[in-house]
């Protein structure tokens, strides 16, 4: 871009700064504004050469280096196609993306609209055939990175729960957790709360009087933190589902979830095991079977079983909250392998009744002839949905046949 001034014209370089970090972090050392800073004070420093910069900040804060579908990087994209820049500034090569391929096609797109990577923390690389040469291997290095993240991640998922330790997740309410080891370790007032409602539950009581019980007691959910900068949320009187979800964690036994089932724990429990199943066959005998409604807390028995017919990805289940009501929904991955959205979704209690409406039981069962929730996983191996058509394709795993004396 050029600029008259008098009888000279003078060339102006137009900037555009990207940042991005993949997740929320108390380190700011690498966060989106730290970025941004770094990269800015670099232009100001090229002013006199006629370097320019952007109104417009491009940052993707919580977006994964794996893929190209984030928001700064398509608004960036299309700013570049229509040659609004000429140079494109950034920190680090791995801010850019975390994939040899990915990194390859957003170089070969710059370079095809005559846009210039600058890199703060190398910017002695230019478009020479070494220095593109360069930028190949920090893009290699970069993806390197990543998988030996993952990599290192999964192994000490592994290590954690083969000592039957916490892995992740909010602290459930009864519970803090250790300063050091950041295990779970019982809170002696919220844990009380969590006994009595076991007790009440176990001799009849229904969640919704529970939950008024406790709110007339003065006891309140749990206060949670999920950042530095994201302000305090929880407090609030108990509902009946939130009651539900507590008698069906079996975090309360010492215990975690582990897909369909629970792995061991090493927390101290709040309850034994008989009275978390004594209260849950008092919950399982107040179900209207033929109901669609249900999928209640972090009841999900189609999870990792689902799939969405339309594009083939997994779907996962997702809540709305409207007030004091919880929506459940099982949704189709939007970003995953970096492909355009699905939106596909559907209600969490319509497909899961559905479901145990089509599986028949070949001998009845406590005077019922199909399969309930908790019982899915036993009898699909997977299943696919169309939002589109609203068809369900259900694949069920092999059963043995009767034996004679049960028949």
């Amino acid at each position: 871009m050029q600029r008259k001034t008098g009888p000279t014209t003078r060339q102006f370089t137009v900037c555009a700064i990207y940042t991005r970090q993949s997740a929320s972090s108390d380190d700011d050392i690498s966060s989106c504004e730290i970025q941004y800073q770094s990269c800015a004070a670099y232009v100001h420093s090229m002013r006199e050469l006629g370097w320019l910069l952007v109104a417009d900040r491009f940052d993707d804060d919580g977006y994964s280096g794996a893929t190209l579908d984030r928001p700064a990087l398509t608004r960036l994209r299309e700013l570049v196609a229509r040659r609004a820049v000429n140079a494109v500034v950034i920190y680090r090569m791995d801010r850019l993306a975390r994939s040899l391929i990915k990194s390859a096609t957003l170089l070969e797109e710059l370079r095809s609209h005559g846009v210039r990577l600058v890199i703060v923390t190398a910017p002695e690389l230019g478009d020479a055939a070494g220095d593109n040469l360069m930028l190949n291997i920090l893009a290699s290095f970069a993806e390197f990175e990543r998988e030996m993240i993952a990599s290192r991640i999964a192994e000490s998922r592994t290590r954690l729960k083969a000592r039957g330790q916490r892995i992740a997740g909010a602290v459930p309410f009864g519970y803090t957790t250790d300063v050091y080891t950041k295990q779970l370790v019982p809170l002696q007032d919220e844990a009380e709360i969590v006994k009595w409602m076991f007790s009440q539950a176990a001799v009849g009581k229904v969640p919704a009087d529970i939950a008024e019980q406790a709110n007339d007691k003065g006891s309140r959910t749990k206060v949670k933190t999920e950042g530095r900068y994201i302000p305090k949320f929880g407090g609030n009187p108990w509902t009946a589902r939130q009651v539900l979800a507590t008698l069906r964690n079996p975090v309360y036994t010492g215990g975690f979830r582990s897909g369909s089932g629970t792995r061991p724990g090493c927390h101290e429990p709040l309850i034994t095991r008989e009275v978390f199943d004594a209260v849950g066959q008092q919950l399982d005998s107040r179900r209207t079977r033929a109901s669609d409604a249900v999928s209640y807390g972090d009841i999900w028995p189609l999870k990792g079983l689902i799939l969405c017919a339309v594009c083939d990805r997994p779907m996962t289940p997702h809540t709305v909250r409207h007030g004091r009501i919880t929506y459940c929904y099982y949704r189709c991955r939007s970003t995953a392998g970096g492909r355009k959205p699905c939106r596909g979704q559907v209600s969490a209690g319509q497909i899961e009744a559905a479901v145990c409406r089509q599986i028949r039981l070949r001998k009845p069962v406590d005077g019922r002839d199909h399969i309930n929730l908790r019982e899915i996983p036993e009898f699909v191996e997977r299943l696919s949905y169309d939002h589109r058509t609203k068809m369900i394709k259900v694949l069920l795993k092999q059963q043995p046949e009767p034996s004679e004396e049960t028949q």
